[in-house]
């Protein structure tokens, strides 16, 4: 997420309110940076602070517009209703939104990282430095959000003239990845003891090769069970509870279920089933 002018000028409409009562977060900043959410942080809860006046004004305004025109129960309850639950769905999506986005790369750099130890090794046996190497690392799409951590660190060395050491150690602070982090300062330390760099990516690239697998064949299991639930709960239930009723209509002398049942689970349970099912295993399932 970049600065927009609707962010900017947020910004400029709040940043008295945050001088003022001096307002001031940097834990919110670092999470900000480890989201990638290119944004200061008054400038960011600036908006959040707009989102939210404007989710209240808006519903509340078309509500009463409509209570003034239509007077009832209905128009009364979304006066009450609308302009408070809008703005709490909003200000809970802002708010969660950089914890949100920090957690989900973080996970896509683990799930990244054991191919770059596998690329990082190889140019290290060629003989090239740590920096060329991040600084060629950096210009590969192909590794996504590792690919922005290495940016940060070839900008700092070739930019802003910081030593190779450094730049890593500023590495460390603003990466959301746990695994990342104990990669990068073993690195700072073999650079730092004079140890041979070779050998720690090699061990590195065997330990994270081994730590993947393990990690596919865990996915696979719990795959493997969500499927079997699939089967039963959504595929052979339907069937045995169609049989079920049919036959129950048939013997049954109150005519059995009415239809308005059959027609709620078949085009609301059922699909609601299917799309939680899709979800999860969604989630569950580890990208290749």
């Amino acid at each position: 997420m970049k600065s927009t002018t609707y962010s900017r000028f947020c910004k400029k409409l709040f940043t008295p309110v945050f001088h003022r009562f001096q307002i001031e977060d940097t834990s919110k900043s670092h999470m900000l940076e480890k989201a990638d959410i290119r944004m200061t942080y008054e400038e960011y809860f600036s908006m959040t602070f707009m989102n939210i006046l404007l989710c209240f004004i808006i519903p509340f305004t078309f509500s009463l517009l409509l209570f003034m025109l239509f007077p009832g129960l209905i128009t009364t309850l979304m006066v009450l209703i609308l302009p408070t639950l809008i703005p709490l769905l909003a200000a809970t999506y802002s708010l969660s939104l950089p914890s949100s986005c920090m957690r989900k790369r973080a996970r896509e750099i683990d799930r990244l990282l054991p191919y770059v130890t596998n690329f990082i090794s190889t140019m290290s046996s060629a003989g090239v430095s740590p920096a060329e190497i991040f600084k060629t690392l950096s210009t590969i799409d192909l590794y996504g959000e590792v690919q922005k951590e290495a940016q940060k660190i070839a900008k700092e060395i070739y930019l802003m003239g910081v030593d190779t050491i450094t730049a890593l150690k500023h590495a460390i602070e603003v990466s959301p990845s746990r695994k990342f982090k104990d990669f990068i300062q073993g690195i700072i330390g073999v650079i730092q003891s004079g140890s041979d760099l070779n050998i720690y990516f090699k061990t590195m690239v065997d330990k994270y090769m081994i730590d993947d697998l393990v990690e596919r064949r865990k996915n696979l299991e719990s795959l493997a069970v969500i499927a079997e639930t699939f089967v039963v709960t959504v595929i052979a239930f339907p069937l045995f509870l169609v049989i079920i009723i049919s036959v129950m209509s048939f013997t049954s002398s109150g005519g059995g279920i009415p239809f308005s049942f059959m027609f709620v689970f078949s085009l609301i349970i059922l699909p609601m089933a299917y799309v939680g099912y899709f979800i999860l295993m969604k989630s569950t399932a580890v990208e290749t």
